[in-house]
Formats: structure tokens, C-alpha cells, sequence
């Protein structure tokens, strides 16, 4: 439903038949990721293609999610952290979720009947965006992200960006096990390096 311009930055939103510019988007910031748009992989037994990014501050750092086109039409997104990445799929709750402010570190939960530990709360804000996605969140704008830890390296994420929260849920992944094609070649060469 939205696309950011490559070029100039231009923010577009598709509401049925009618594009609309809803302004422009922050630059990226240079984050030395060796993901790039256009780049594809595999995730459990399903081809996907990295076709936008979301770029995300808070108070603890930086990080970037990528919207993660698989070839059924559907999506999932691929987070990275500092070297750290997380793949979710959308999750639809059995039930409704409390308020951001009643998840404390630490703590336990269920969520659809599965526990998990709260691994962090915070407010976070979109800076930058990039190619094609299915939300954008309003630029500048803080958020709360709740992040949860289940068994198995299972992460679920709940963004409150809309009213009912959007929740994930997913794995910590490794590059070499999406077989990633199309990533930036001096990030390859600094590795091999």
C-alpha cells in the first residue's frame, strides 16, 4: 500500500486505483547492512524477495526491518540488529493484548496459550523507509514495541502502531540459512576479509 521513490525520497500511498504523494521520507541512514532491496532468499521451504526496508530508532539503538515478499503474495519481515536478525509472519492473537505499559522486563506471559518472557518494552519512532510496504508508520512519531522470548529461539513481536497491536512471531535466523542471493558485494568482501 505505500512506496518510498529510490531517488527522490517521495512517500506514495495506493488507496484502491488512486496513488496519492503523501510527501517525503527521511534518508536512510547507512547502517552497513550486507541486505539490500531486491535481494532473495529462502525461509522455511519458501521463496522470498527483500522489495523494502523500515529503519527504526529508540533510546537503546538502531535497527531495520525488511518487508519480505514471498512468492504466494504474502509477507513476512526480516529484522536486523547490530549483526542479529529475526524472521517473523503475521500472528493473529486468540484474544486481546493489554496495553504496552503492563508488559514488564522480565516477566512472564502467555500468548495464545504459549509462554514467554518479556525481553524488552520500548518507544521506538520511524527515521527512514525505503521500496515497497505494507504499513508505514507516521515518520518521527514514538510507538511502544514490545518484544517477547519464547522457547526454541521463538520471538514474538507486538508493534502498537494501530489499534489492534500488529503482532509477529518468528526465529532468530542466520544469513547463510535464508541462501541470500543478491547481497552487497562489499559486504561480502569485508567478511571474507
Amino acid at each position: 500500500t505505500h512506496a518510498v521513490c529510490g531517488y527522490c525520497q517521495s512517500t506514495v500511498v495506493r488507496q484502491g486505483d488512486v496513488l496519492s504523494r503523501i510527501g517525503k521520507m527521511a534518508e536512510l541512514f547507512d547502517d552497513h547492512s550486507p541486505l539490500q532491496l531486491m535481494a532473495s532468499g529462502t525461509y522455511n521451504k519458501r521463496n522470498f524477495t527483500l522489495i523494502g526496508r523500515l529503519q527504526y530508532k529508540a533510546t537503546e539503538g538502531t535497527w531495520a526491518e525488511w518487508n519480505a515478499l514471498f512468492d504466494d503474495g504474502t509477507s513476512g519481515w526480516l529484522a536486523e540488529d547490530n549483526g542479529a536478525y529475526v524472521f517473523t509472519l503475521p500472528l493473529a492473537p486468540q484474544s486481546a493484548l493489554p496495553e504496552a505499559a503492563r508488559f514488564r522486563v522480565g516477566a512472564r506471559t502467555a500468548i495464545n496459550g504459549k509462554p514467554f518472557t518479556v525481553a524488552s518494552n520500548v518507544q521506538a519512532m520511524l527515521i527512514s523507509a525505503q521500496g515497497e510496504l505494507p504499513k508505514l508508520p507516521p515518520l518521527g512519531q514514538a510507538f511502544d514495541v514490545v518484544e517477547l522470548r519464547g522457547e526454541n529461539a521463538e520471538v514474538l513481536s507486538i508493534d502498537y502502531t494501530q489499534e489492534p497491536p500488529a503482532v509477529s512471531q518468528g526465529t532468530a535466523v542466520q544469513l547463510d540459512d535464508l541462501a541470500l542471493k543478491g547481497l552487497k558485494d562489499e559486504s561480502s568482501k569485508e567478511e571474507k576479509g
